[in-house]
């Protein structure tokens, strides 16, 4: 009976009956380049490029829940890179049509698409401060512009963006599951997705800023560790202090967590009192040489008002330090769970243990679309192809999910139910 109710379920949230053929899948971008891109000075400076990925999709046997422990950033980074690639999938498992009325599922596409392709970037990048300083292209020591307090926010604030993004797309396929109409002489059908999405566009459209706006602040940690240019460096670094008030400003429960966050792993242990009680970051305290001169905020101006945002003391016990001084990934917690989080399971030690190494191995190799194809296979992916037929199709899972939920007169059923997204079980 749940086979067949998903199977109709499929149908009608797809928005086409039975006799009606699928619509054409849109054409694929175009290839990118097999190199990446090359500046003028003869850096190879990486960033993502906006490539979907083909792959294969390997099932595994449901994992216990993931652990209510604190979370690392080493865990947490690779945590980010196998689940904003499968909550990309999980929108491509959506369908789109009609257009006109699933944009904001659109856009959140993209951002999660450009989000997906940065991270195992980021990775590549902060692993070699950590293990090989010696590959960072620049001489002179660029994670020392690297502040210890901004890539918790940074982290902290992507991954529990694309954990809301897989709140909302459960609830948008959920709603389309059990709401029912009588327009049909098949009797009660589901209603099309298309016809739930716009009352979850404001949702939408604020997570999809933002993965956004955090994106743009991972490509930033980024420039600091590949550009050549010492200046350009301290310009970006500028940049990112000044987005961390805006972050935290708009997500007050971070900022808290942030600012009570323990030092779990017992880091601060090295380090002497005179490290830890090192003063505010310079950009706002007057130039040491000009004693008189007023505090440079212009980095901070980021508001319209007239305002000026103001970076206190730090955001955490860690304020004080740097990736110079603290590069042990595994060191730095971060105030979230992975007990917390969709697709939690992705966030724990055990996982990054088995697919960390493969992944930034790969990382390292040259070439781009071959590189794709193997971390889609590392992360256990789907391929387009069979996205809406797959017995783990992402809106099959949470319509069986709701069917087994109830009974037909609305009681909570007794059934077990899947529980593969919500709250990454």
């Amino acid at each position: 009976m749940a086979v067949a109710v998903a199977h109709a379920l499929m149908r009608t949230i797809r928005g086409r009956p039975t006799d009606t053929p699928a619509s054409p899948s849109p054409p694929p971008p175009p290839s990118p380049s097999s190199s990446p891109p090359s500046l003028s000075d003869g850096l190879v400076f990486e960033a993502h490029q906006d490539t979907e990925l083909a792959s294969s999709y390997s099932t595994t046997t449901q994992p216990l829940p993931p652990p209510d422990t604190p979370l690392s950033i080493a865990t947490a980074l690779v945590g980010l890179v196998a689940a904003s690639h499968h909550t990309f999938h999980d929108i491509l498992d959506l369908p789109l049509a009609p257009r006109s009325r699933t944009a904001s599922l659109q856009t959140l596409r993209r951002a999660v698409q450009s989000l997906k392709l940065t991270a195992p970037l980021a990775l590549k990048w902060l692993r070699r401060v950590e293990s090989a300083p010696d590959l960072l292209p620049t001489g002179d020591n660029r994670p020392a512009l690297v502040d210890v307090d901004a890539l918790i926010v940074i982290v902290s604030e992507a991954v529990d963006a694309v954990s809301a993004a897989g709140q909302v797309l459960v609830a948008v396929v959920r709603e389309a599951a059990t709401t029912t109409t009588t327009t049909t002489t098949e009797g009660d059908l589901p209603t099309r997705l298309s016809d739930v999405v716009p009352g979850y566009t404001p949702e939408i459209v604020a997570v999809s800023e933002r993965i956004q706006q955090v994106e743009h602040q991972l490509s930033k940690l980024l420039t600091i560790l590949q550009i050549r240019s010492p200046a350009e460096a301290a310009r970006t670094r500028a940049a990112i202090d000044a987005s961390l008030p805006l972050i935290m400003g708009s997500n007050p429960a971070l900022a808290s967590s942030v600012r009570l966050m323990p030092d779990s792993f017992g880091a601060l242990a090295a380090f002497p009192a005179s490290l830890l009680d090192r003063a505010p970051p310079s950009y706002s305290l007057p130039p040491p040489h000009i004693p008189e001169a007023l505090p440079d905020y212009a980095a901070a101006a980021a508001s319209t008002d007239g305002s000026v945002a103001i970076r206190p003391g730090g955001w955490s016990v860690f304020a004080p330090l740097t990736l110079a001084d603290l590069a042990a990934l595994s060191r730095v917690p971060l105030p979230l769970r992975a007990a917390d989080l969709v697709y939690g399971r992705f966030y724990t030690d055990e996982f990054a243990a088995g697919v960390g190494a493969q992944v930034c191995e790969l990382m390292e190799r040259p070439g781009w679309a071959a590189k794709a194809k193997q971390l889609a296979v590392i992360l256990g992916s789907r391929t387009e192809a069979v996205a809406l037929t797959h017995e783990e199709n992402f809106a099959r899972t949470v319509a069986l999910e709701s069917e087994q939920s109830t009974t037909t007169d609305g009681r909570p059923g007794s059934r077990p139910r899947p529980n593969i997204i919500i709250r990454g079980s």
